[in-house]
């Protein structure tokens, strides 16, 4: 499966979704019975403390569909998220994400990483 450059945009306060169709390197669907998926967002690489987590686990990547991942982050977390570092017009803070798929023998795959773009949130 090949790796995936896919920048994102969040909203401080609002329900972040998102649709993936995962497919090998000629295009064909994968069948993604048996895998578990994580992704996690940190101000850099090489930081240590994590931001925000969804995971099959905890239910917030969830198997829509042969070859599809629905990613749901609910408000409520997004709304806890620091945007104080907030740069740019809108004010926004980047962080960065990598997301891993794990089939069921135990074999780990990095699918996309990118960096994720908070905006920050005015009406409460």
């Amino acid at each position: 499966m090949p790796i995936n450059r896919n920048d994102l945009n969040f909203q401080q306060g609002e329900t972040f979704q998102l649709l993936l169709n995962i497919q090998s390197g000629n295009t064909v669907t994968v069948d993604l019975s048996g895998y578990s998926a994580a992704l996690q967002i940190r101000s850099s690489y090489s930081n240590n403390t994590v931001i925000e987590s969804l995971s099959t686990a905890n239910g917030e990547i969830q198997v829509a569909n042969l070859g599809y991942y629905a990613l749901t982050l609910p408000a409520s977390r997004t709304a806890n998220v620091s945007t104080n570092n907030a740069t740019g017009y809108p004010p926004k803070v980047i962080y960065y994400y990598d997301m891993t798929i794990t089939s069921n023998t135990g074999i780990s795959t990095k699918i996309m990483y990118g960096q994720v773009n908070f905006y920050s949130q005015v009406t409460r």
